[in-house]
């Protein structure tokens, strides 16, 4: 009987160390930089959703349990009505209108007052395909209710089956790495 009273009494403790976070409306940027032969170009996700699972002890951020974000595959915008739809069609945009990340673990957690860093490993789903993906991150906790993270990281385009989009009857030809800036804040 005590044993279950114990087991009990520290899945409640653990329950309320865990924080559920949502992204915050418009406080988030995702860019992606990429190259081509006549010019680089950069789009913008103009619209995203998210959540967090997260871990907490006295001394402040312990780990993340569940990290998820979603960008509508049409949202990407790049200001051209052609390199828009040339990547929507990319994209496969019809067929698959999400590109998403799941969090599977995180390595290297480095806490330290408010700020925080580490790497999260996930699968990064775009055009019906998935890769995992190692993506570094630095945080900073804002108040009880928010965290804000960001980083920085690169892929290719073929990992995930896309053929770099060419316009002008190949003329024009974008080249296979892309790099993802991204700025993302969480509230309770």
């Amino acid at each position: 009987m005590a044993g279950i009273i114990l087991l009990g009494s520290l899945a409640a403790t653990q329950a309320q160390n865990q924080k559920e976070f949502q992204l915050a409306d418009n406080a988030y940027s995702i860019q992606i930089e990429g190259t081509s032969n006549v010019h680089d170009w950069t789009m913008e996700a103009k619209s995203l959703s998210g959540e967090a699972l997260t871990q907490w002890s006295q001394n402040g951020l312990e780990g993340f349990e569940k990290v998820n974000i979603s960008v509508p595959a049409k949202k990407l915008e790049s200001g051209k009505r052609i390199m828009n739809n040339k990547t929507y069609d990319a994209l496969e945009a019809k067929k698959h209108p999400n590109i998403s990340f799941e969090l599977i673990s995180v390595s290297n957690l480095e806490t330290s007052g408010k700020e925080f860093s580490g790497t999260a490993t996930g699968k990064l789903k775009m055009a019906g395909q998935s890769s995992i993906m190692s993506i570094p991150f630095k945080g900073e906790i804002l108040d009880d209710s928010s965290f804000r993270v960001n980083g920085n990281f690169s892929l290719k385009m073929t990992e995930f089956g896309i053929d770099p989009p060419t316009a002008m009857l190949g003329a024009l030809k974008t080249g296979d790495k892309l790099t993802l800036n991204y700025t993302m804040t969480f509230k309770k």
